[in-house]
């Protein structure tokens, strides 16, 4: 799904008055009966009651439900209770919900879920390990942008010789007499005040017991540049020297190294400062006016391409083994990669190269970090450290549209087929959101109904679970317009929804085999409010917003029974 889904059930609160949390079970919420044109619907049972299950042993019927509404005891957590086997938690088990900006993860929220479910009699459908949305960027751009680390001398003050200020670095070795070496260094000086006409640079005068060699000094500018020199050691050198007397300001070195001419064996302990300790820089401590840290500033992927891929590597490894763990075995289906195919190229991944797919700012396209092969490691992890018998789906929406005859769907098969052709990578089912819309032109709704059959058909095919992972359903006028909850008040509007309803449902038994059934979940139980992030104020429930059953609960109760 491409935004927070699981609308709002806040209209309902006012049917909470005098609900006890300490007796949830006999003092829930009860659903309210219906008058009028449509009190028919009365008649009907609870939905989960329609499933054959002697046909179709395995099969679930699950919803989408927020946290909130369901520990909450509000009317969705009855409705939830009564009508399915499974729900949908809508945003608990994302990685923004558990991810802080530090990278710690709480799981708190998702044991609840998980053990209230059980206490209920209900399993838990995991919703997702890997998306590229809702997810903490903060955290996941620290990961991607390493600090820079380096060395930062500050004085305060400046005097009226090179020497009366330097710092040192002492090495585990003397210089060879007479050998050549080459000192390299990134650095950049800001100069307040420089008390002498020489350019502004940090003389370089290393030393030892017997004296000191006085050498051409490094002259750096404000901004970053790399410095070299090649000298002959006249002595056995012992500490590297760097004078700066003259010098009111700061001044930066990185990777700095020191290595015998001809060879790549660093001098210098730690020459980048990723370490923390910069304990062997030093000044004399009658030197008040200096200081030494190390400091760090922010740059994109400063790390590399390969470092940033190993810690989103440890990041998933962190974060599916911490989700297994706290769903304690409970949980036996998960959707391992939700919504991977791009909607511009549908035999493709998504991709934040250029937008393509959406932006980066607020999107993170793991497959961009981690390449093509990003789901194998991710069900990789998933087979690791969940039960034996859990069941892994790729989840993605459009897999029914009309409009590309169904492209999406087959590039979704494809790339399925590409990831377990490794002989190594298993993935057992396929979830079809289905945010579909109902049409009231007639030619346009024969051909979604044409493209629905189509999608079960092929998804038949591969010989996986298939699931109907997020059902809804809007409705549009004959020009193709979007209609809003308070217009659909026909009751020819009111009939195709339930009728739409009904062919989908009864689609999916007719074409996908007993085996394959996982089940069929319905997203929204309720119309959209106008406030809410996804289809705002769509009549997409099969109640409305005070949870009195609409016509849709009828076609979608018929499909179930296969009328």
């Amino acid at each position: 799904m491409k935004y927070n889904k699981i609308i709002s059930f806040a209209a309902a609160a006012v049917l909470l008055c005098g609900c006890a949390d300490n007796d949830m079970f006999s003092q829930a919420p009860n659903e309210p009966g219906i008058t009028g044109q449509y009190d028919y619907l009365n008649g009907y049972n609870k939905l989960k009651t329609y499933v054959d299950r002697n046909a179709n042993p395995n099969f679930k019927l699950g919803t989408g439900v927020s946290a909130a509404d369901y520990l909450g005891h509000k009317m969705a957590w009855t409705v939830t209770n009564e009508n399915f086997d499974e729900f949908t938690p809508g945003n608990e088990m994302k990685f923004a919900s558990v991810v802080k900006d530090d990278g710690t993860m709480d799981f708190s929220t998702v044991k609840d879920l998980v053990n209230k479910s059980a206490e209920a009699g209900l399993t838990v459908y995991g919703h997702t390990l890997c998306w590229h949305s809702q997810q903490n960027m903060t955290y996941l751009k620290t990961l991607l942008a390493p600090p820079n680390y380096f060395l930062h001398v500050t004085s305060t003050s400046s005097g009226s010789n090179a020497w009366d200020a330097s710092i040192t670095y002492p090495l585990s070795s003397p210089l060879t007499v007479d050998k050549t070496y080459v000192i390299t260094f990134k650095g950049r000086i800001n100069a307040e005040a420089w008390t002498s006409k020489d350019p502004v640079q940090l003389y370089f005068w290393p030393s030892c017991e017997k004296g000191t060699q006085y050498l051409a000094g490094f002259q750096l500018t404000k901004t970053w540049n790399q410095v070299s020199l090649e000298f002959k050691a006249s002595q056995p050198i012992e500490k590297l020297n760097f004078e700066f007397g003259f010098l009111k300001g700061d001044f930066c070195i990185d990777d700095i190294s020191l290595v015998e001419k001809g060879t790549d064996k660093n001098l210098i302990l730690n020459s980048d400062f990723e370490d923390d300790n910069v304990s062997n820089w030093t000044f004399p401590s009658w030197l008040k006016q200096l200081s030494i840290i190390r400091d760090k500033e922010e740059s994109a992927n400063s790390g590399g391409e390969e470092a940033a891929k190993d810690s989103l590597n440890k990041v998933l490894d962190k974060w599916v083994g911490g989700m297994m763990t706290a769903c304690d075995g409970k949980v036996k289906a998960f959707d391992a990669v939700n919504e991977p195919m791009s909607d511009n190229v549908p035999t493709e991944l998504k991709t934040g190269t250029n937008g393509r797919d959406g932006s980066t700012k607020t999107n993170f396209f793991w497959q961009d970090y981690l390449g093509k092969d990003y789901a194998r490691t991710v069900v990789a992890l998933a087979r690791k450290y969940g039960p034996s018998d859990l069941k892994l789906f790729i989840n993605d929406y459009n897999l029914e549209a009309a409009y590309n005859k169904n492209a999406k769907c087959q590039g979704l098969i494809d790339m399925i087929k590409y990831w377990e052709s490794d002989g190594v990578t298993k993935i057992d089912g396929i979830g079809t959101q289905m945010h579909v819309t109902c049409s009231l032109n007639p030619t346009t709704q024969k051909q979604n109904e044409d493209a629905v059959v189509n999608q079960f058909k092929l998804l038949a095919a591969t010989g996986k679970l298939i699931k109907i992972s997020e059902l809804d359903m809007g409705l549009a006028d004959a020009a193709g317009k979007t209609l809003t909850t308070d217009s659909v008040n026909t009751e020819e509007a009111q009939n195709a929804q339930k009728a739409y309803y009904n062919f989908i449902i009864k689609a999916y038994f007719d074409n996908i085999p007993v085996a394959q059934r996982y089940g069929i979940t319905l997203w929204s139980q309720t119309d959209s409010p106008a406030n809410s992030g996804w289809r705002p104020n769509e009549p997409i429930g099969l109640w409305d917003k005070n949870y009195v059953r609409k016509p849709a609960y009828a076609g979608f109760a018929d499909g179930l029974a296969g009328k």
